[in-house]
């Protein structure tokens, strides 16, 4: 911020009529309104405020204007500019006087006012090294001039400060920022943490490793050399984990994930680290880099190793106790907020208890304790927490809960497995449990907070007719039974014949000939009626059907471009989405594709598989050749919606892909952003240099049309502007004429998502 402007004036004249004149001029009540109008004219400034601002000083020789000027500087009230004399005897001459004052204040504007001069202005101006400081001013003077070279001097005074103060700024915060980066990288060269950087793209080469994993045994230069860096850092038997945590990483709006494993030392020791990822991606969501941050937590385990072989179970259960249990639902907590899978609180009460220990006695009830115990543990996996909390209360923390509904699942088996009979004594009991949950999600409040939810829902349970589990909000409960009874119904929908295969035209848009459709599931669900994949692919796929129904579209696409075949209208190639889940069967995968083809008699080019650029990463990083195989097979591969994931490309050069899917999201931002519309034109121009086909998707609008025909490229197409995705009948009605025009629906305006 600059100071107040300084309009203050000096001069030195041993004439006292001078000083008059110089008042009358500069100050308010000498000011002419001819010349306040030229001073605005010619600086911009107010009229009203220039008689204002203007303060003048007067000194009678050379010796009183330095005292003047000592004077101010200690005020902190310094003179910007002043009026010298060139003679004023007996004193000091005007070049002496100048000398002084500049001795005190470099800074100091000076006009010499004069009429002749024992010196010549050669002598004079060599003599004082005036540089731009010093102007001359002759005698007789014109007002005109005088506020001319008071206002021009004063804003120049004011302009050297105002430069000079943000210059110094700027060299303090300069300063302040190398001091930050010196104590930081100090800091991190003495810590066990490791900073690393990926390229954001397949298959993710490291970029950037800080110096520091030379204290665990390795050398920055040569991980960044290796493509298997990670093979390299981290114990095999953690790979499965790390692979985990980078696809959610991966995932579309991702902040970051967190993970712990042992990271291999150059000795061949192992040591235990946490590792935090963070994507940066660019303003439309395509990731550039993966941050990463390897901090050693080894200590830490140990402690709580150390911990572990404490008293802190249950005596009669040996399950862990209240204390452990609170201790490992803070662990969880706090990891979930820095990125780690989300996890749930279960909190179980047995319904019926006391009827059994008053019958049996505390010894029988001891028994139906213990075995409930067991139970539980074999409910669960080794990463999850199962606690007995005191009485028949008991508490499960289940790690690595992807979404609500796979706590629900959990509940429901623990539900039916602890409904079992029981023997106590030899004698058969009966004895169930009411389940609260509560799941992490971004919102929880506190690990305290969580219990006192899961305690509410357990509650909601009991007063509900006890033996089910309840969420701690029925907005969840409804959706969570809503999924989870999708999911059942799911697993019977193949053998009722609900499922089917729609069917969307891909278009050449030079010649409108139709090149190819893509298989869309659908499902005829007998109560919800006609649901697209988005509704239940998700849930095939956490619940492990997808393989599955995969099979099933795998096997049913190829029986109907066998039919269309024999009727002499088959397309060149139909395109079938495959899933991650389908990608991890591997040789699975690879058997029934062949199966298929064989069974149908079909050539493998009539099939091509889309795979989007996120699962196609997520291949990549835990080197899944699939991919490879089913291209050596003879079968094409598409990246679906590709360029909306990842701001390089240049990870094609490693696949033999046949085509390229622009999104429809891309498309529709093409029309009026220039950016995208570059980004659209970039990946045509990348791909005719690769000799990879474009299929656009979501096409709609004549706009979208005429922009498509711009660039030049020859183009593939499918959308509602030729046909939405229709039965098998009706795409052998269009596949028989060979050719598609714009729909009458897309003429009417209707432009709904693509399907």
């Amino acid at each position: 911020m600059s100071t107040p402007q300084n309009r203050r004036i000096l001069l030195a004249d041993d004439t006292p009529a001078i000083h008059e004149d110089f008042r009358k001029i500069l100050l308010p009540a000498a000011a002419d309104a001819n010349l306040d109008d030229l001073e605005s004219a010619l600086f911009g400034t107010s009229a009203r405020k220039s008689e204002a601002d203007f303060m003048l000083d007067s000194a009678y020789q050379g010796q009183e204007a330095l005292a003047k000027l000592r004077e101010a500087l200690e005020a902190d009230a310094p003179y910007a500019m002043a009026f010298i004399d060139m003679r004023m005897p007996p004193g000091w001459d005007g070049v002496e006087t100048i000398e002084q004052l500049w001795l005190e204040d470099p800074r100091l504007q000076i006009v010499i006012c004069t009429a002749y001069a024992d010196q010549s202005w050669v002598e004079v101006f060599e003599r004082l090294d005036a540089r731009d400081r010093l102007l001359v001013l002759k005698k007789p003077f014109d007002p005109i001039e005088v506020r001319q070279l008071a206002s021009a001097l004063t804003m120049k005074w004011q302009m050297t400060q105002d430069a000079a103060f943000k210059m110094n700024q700027l060299e303090q915060a300069v300063e302040e920022r190398t001091r930050e980066l010196s104590d930081a990288n100090i800091i991190v060269q003495n810590s066990p943490t490791i900073l690393y950087r990926l390229r954001g793209e397949p298959a993710f080469p490291l970029i950037y490793i800080s110096h520091n994993i030379t204290k665990f045994g390795h050398e920055p230069a040569a991980l960044l050399a290796n493509p298997d860096w990670a093979d390299v850092l981290i114990d095999p038997a953690d790979q499965a984990g790390v692979a985990a945590a980078m696809a959610r990483v991966l995932e579309k709006d991702a902040e970051g994930a967190s993970i712990e494993y042992r990271l291999c030392t150059g000795d061949g020791a192992r040591r235990w680290v946490e590792n935090r990822y963070v994507p940066v991606r660019d303003k439309d969501g395509r990731l550039i880099e993966v941050e990463g941050i390897v901090i050693d937590v080894t200590e830490r385990k140990a402690a709580e190793e150390q911990l572990a072989k404490m008293a802190r179970t249950d005596g009669l259960t040996g399950l862990a106790n209240r204390a452990t249990l609170v201790e490992r639902l803070h662990q969880a907590h706090a990891a979930a907020r820095r990125g780690s899978v989300p996890f749930a609180l279960h909190c179980l009460d047995l319904d019926h208890f006391k009827p059994v220990n008053d019958m049996f006695g505390h010894p029988g009830g001891d028994l139906l304790l213990r075995e409930v115990a067991l139970r539980l543990k074999n409910c669960t996996r080794e990463t999850d927490v199962v606690a007995r909390l005191g009485g028949d209360e008991f508490a499960v923390l289940q790690s690595e809960m992807a979404e609500p509904a796979a706590a629900g699942a959990l509940a429901a088996k623990i539900q039916q497995e602890l409904a079992r009979p029981y023997m106590i004594d030899g004698n058969q009991v009966h004895a169930s449990a009411s389940i609260g949950i509560c799941p992490y999600t971004p919102g929880s409040e506190s690990p305290e907070e969580m219990l006192a939810q899961a305690d509410v829902a357990l509650y909601r349970s009991k007063e509900q007719g006890r033996n089910q589990y309840h969420f701690h909000s029925e907005e969840l409960d409804r959706d969570v039974r809503d999924r989870v009874a999708l999911g059942e119904d799911l697993k019977k929908a193949i053998e009722r014949e609900e499922l089917e295969l729609y069917y969307q035209p891909q278009v050449e848009l030079s010649s409108g000939k139709i090149v190819g459709v893509e298989a869309l599931l659908r499902w005829n669900h007998p109560q919800r009626g006609l649901l697209d994949a988005a509704a239940f692919v998700p849930i095939a796929e956490r619940t492990g059907s997808i393989v599955v129904l995969g099979r099933w579209v795998l096997n049913q696409a190829c029986r109907q471009m066998s039919a269309w075949r024999e009727q002499g209208v088959a397309p060149p190639v139909v395109a079938i989405n495959l899933s991650l889940g389908q990608l991890r069967q591997g040789s699975e995968l690879i058997h029934d594709v062949t199966e298929s083809l064989s069974k149908w008699q079909l050539d493998p080019s009539v099939l091509e598989f889309d795979v989007t650029e996120s699962t196609l990463a997520q291949m990549t990083w835990t080197h899944n050749d699939v991919l490879p195989k089913l291209r050596a097979l003879g079968v094409r591969i598409a990246i679906d919606d590709f360029g909306t994931e990842y701001s390089s490309f240049e990870y094609l050069r490693t696949y033999r892909v046949n085509h390229l899917k622009i999104a429809q999201s891309m498309l529709k931002r093409a029309i009026d952003d220039p950016d995208s519309a570059a980004t659209v034109r970039a990946i045509m121009n990348l791909a005719r240099e690769a000799r990879i086909g474009i299929i656009v998707e979501g096409l709609e609008t004549e706009t979208q049309l005429a922009f498509l025909q711009s660039t030049g490229a020859t183009t593939l197409a499918q959308g509602y502007y030729f046909s939405e995705a229709v039965m098998a009948t009706e795409a052998g009605d269009f596949l028989r004429s060979g050719t598609m025009e714009q729909s009458e629906r897309s003429k009417g305006g209707d432009h709904g998502a693509a399907a």
